[in-house]
């Protein structure tokens, strides 16, 4: 069996995903940006949020690394999926329990700077004009944790969410993750935190649905574009929501 097939129609997939992802992320953007109506705004940038989130996860998902002998492929159930969201919420307290504390002594304008540059960064190793490997865990969920059970497969989605084990070496893992966990520690809301959250466990669980088992001993990566498309989504919503929240259209969280 070859992977022509299977790839394409991963891509397929992937590429729906990420234009409808485009479409919500132009209506909300447009809505936040010239809105009158705090209530309209308001529900843009939870749009905005969730997207930002989606994407991330969608594209953490996404890129997988070599198949194990000895650790099989994570089966997407919805024990596994339980396990995704309490690590995502678990991920979001403390990131944004730290910023909260972060954003008490770090000048607004300086977090938003530096936010904006890691999009741009981030932005730039997604289309493939940096190179460069990011913090990531290689580890593959341990042969030892069992998938046959409800508390095994919570483990297994729990260091999904928690971004633990991804599986991944450095220089092939996303970056989107890492430059939304800087925005919760930096600008995003404590209480907006949790949507992001929620946008980044959805597009983990859909995507890992979604994902063909490994063909002839190889996992089937991502189109680059694809890649790119899903880190502009994220870049966009992000910063649509921080000009929105520094124009004071949203009261931001406590």
């Amino acid at each position: 069996m070859t992977t022509a097939a299977p790839r394409a129609a991963w891509s397929r997939r992937l590429l729906t995903a990420g234009l409808v992802l485009a479409v919500v992320c132009a209506f909300a953007a447009t809505t936040a940006l010239v809105a009158q109506r705090n209530l309209a705004t308001a529900a843009s940038t939870l749009l905005l949020a969730l997207v930002a989130g989606a994407s991330a996860g969608a594209s953490s998902a996404a890129v997988v690394g070599p198949p194990s002998t000895t650790a099989p492929a994570v089966a997407m159930t919805r024990w596994t999926a339980v396990g995704v969201l309490l690590g995502v919420a678990f991920a979001a307290a403390v990131l944004g329990g730290v910023g909260a504390l972060l954003r008490l002594v770090l000048p607004g304008i300086v977090a938003q700077v530096v936010v904006g540059a890691a999009a741009l960064v981030v932005v730039l190793r997604e289309a493939g004009v940096l190179g460069f490997p990011l913090p990531a865990n290689p580890m593959r969920i341990p042969a030892d944790v069992p998938d046959d059970d409800e508390w095994g497969e919570a483990r297994t989605g729990f260091a999904l969410g928690t971004g633990m084990r991804s599986g991944v070496p450095g220089g092939l893992a996303s970056g989107l993750p890492h430059l939304v966990a800087l925005a919760l520690a930096l600008t995003v809301p404590f209480g907006m935190a949790f949507v992001v959250a929620a946008g980044f466990g959805i597009g983990v669980v859909a995507t890992v649905a979604a994902r063909p088992e490994a063909v002839d001993g190889r996992w089937l990566a991502p189109a680059a574009g694809v890649r790119l498309l899903l880190a502009l989504e994220c870049a966009v919503a992000l910063a649509v929501s921080m000009t929105v929240t520094v124009a004071g259209h949203v009261t931001p969280g406590p």
